[in-house]
C-alpha cells in the first residue's frame, strides 16, 4: 500500500482529514484576502498576483502541498465515508439526526460538487482555457531602475471582471461558493474534533465561530461577481 498505509488506521486517517482539511481552510481564508483585493482597484490586483507569480519555485512548493492535501484529503474523506456506510449496513425504518446538522449529513456530497467547482475556478482562471476571451496580458516598464527589460504582468483585474460580467459564469460562482460555505462550516467543526477540541464548554464557541467564518468568506467571494454585475467594480472595462 505504500504512500496510503496510514489508510489501515481509522486514527491515521481521521488525523490526515484534519490535518489536510487545516491546510486547505488556511489556503481559502488567504485566497479569499488576495481576492478582496479587487476592490482596491486594478493596479493592486494585478501588483499582488505579479508578486505571487514572482515567488517562483517557493509558489511551486505551496502548489504541491496543496495539491497533495487535496488528494490525501479527498481519498481519505471517501475511504471513511465507506467504513461508515459498511459500519451501518441496515437503514432505520425513520431516520433521527438529533445532533447532526445537514452540513455533517452532505459532507461527502458537498466534497464532490467542491470538487468540480474548483476544477472550473482553475480551467477558468489559472489556465483560462474555459474563456481564453477573458485574458488580456498588460505591458509595463518596471520601476526598478536596474532593470530595463520590459515584461509582461498578466491583467487579471481585466481577467476577472470580464469574467463576472457573464451572468451565467457568476451565477455558477455564487452557486459554488455557497457550497463552499456549507461544506466549510462543518468541516472546521470536524477538524477541531478529531485533533480532540471538542470538550462541552467550549465546543459550542468553536462551532458558532465556524459558522461565521463560512458565512464571512462566502459573502465576501459572492461580493465580487454581484458588485462587477452591478457596475460597482470594472465599470469602465
Amino acid at each position: 500500500m505504500g504512500f496510503f498505509s496510514y489508510l489501515r488506521s481509522t486514527i491515521l486517517s481521521k488525523v490526515v482529514m484534519a490535518v489536510t482539511g487545516a491546510i486547505l481552510v488556511l489556503y481559502v481564508i488567504v485566497h479569499t484576502a488576495g481576492n478582496m483585493l479587487i476592490y482596491f482597484g486594478k493596479d493592486t490586483l494585478n501588483s499582488y498576483s505579479a508578486f505571487l507569480h514572482s515567488l517562483g519555485p517557493i509558489l511551486w512548493i505551496i502548489r504541491f502541498v496543496l495539491i497533495l492535501s487535496a488528494i490525501l484529503h479527498i481519498i481519505t474523506s471517501i475511504k471513511l465515508k465507506f467504513e461508515n456506510w459498511g459500519a451501518k449496513p441496515t437503514k432505520y425504518a425513520v431516520k433521527k439526526y438529533f445532533k447532526a446538522k445537514f452540513t455533517s449529513r452532505t459532507m461527502i456530497w458537498t466534497g464532490l460538487m467542491v470538487l468540480c467547482f474548483v476544477v472550473y475556478h482553475l480551467l477558468h482562471f489559472t489556465f483560462r482555457t474555459t474563456n481564453p476571451q477573458h485574458y488580456y496580458p498588460e505591458f509595463y516598464q518596471p520601476h526598478n531602475a536596474v532593470s530595463s527589460i520590459l515584461l509582461e504582468r498578466f491583467d487579471v483585474y481585466r481577467m476577472v471582471v470580464l469574467g463576472f460580467k457573464d451572468p451565467l459564469i457568476s451565477l455558477v460562482y455564487i452557486v459554488g461558493v455557497i457550497i463552499v460555505g456549507f461544506h466549510l462550516d462543518h468541516a472546521i467543526q470536524s477538524m477541531f474534533q478529531t485533533l480532540g477540541f471538542n470538550q462541552k464548554h467550549y465546543f459550542p464557541t468553536i462551532q458558532k465561530c465556524s459558522t461565521t467564518l463560512a458565512i464571512i468568506i462566502v459573502l465576501c467571494l459572492i461580493s465580487i461577481p454581484i458588485t462587477i454585475l452591478l457596475g460597482l467594480v470594472g465599470g469602465g472595462i
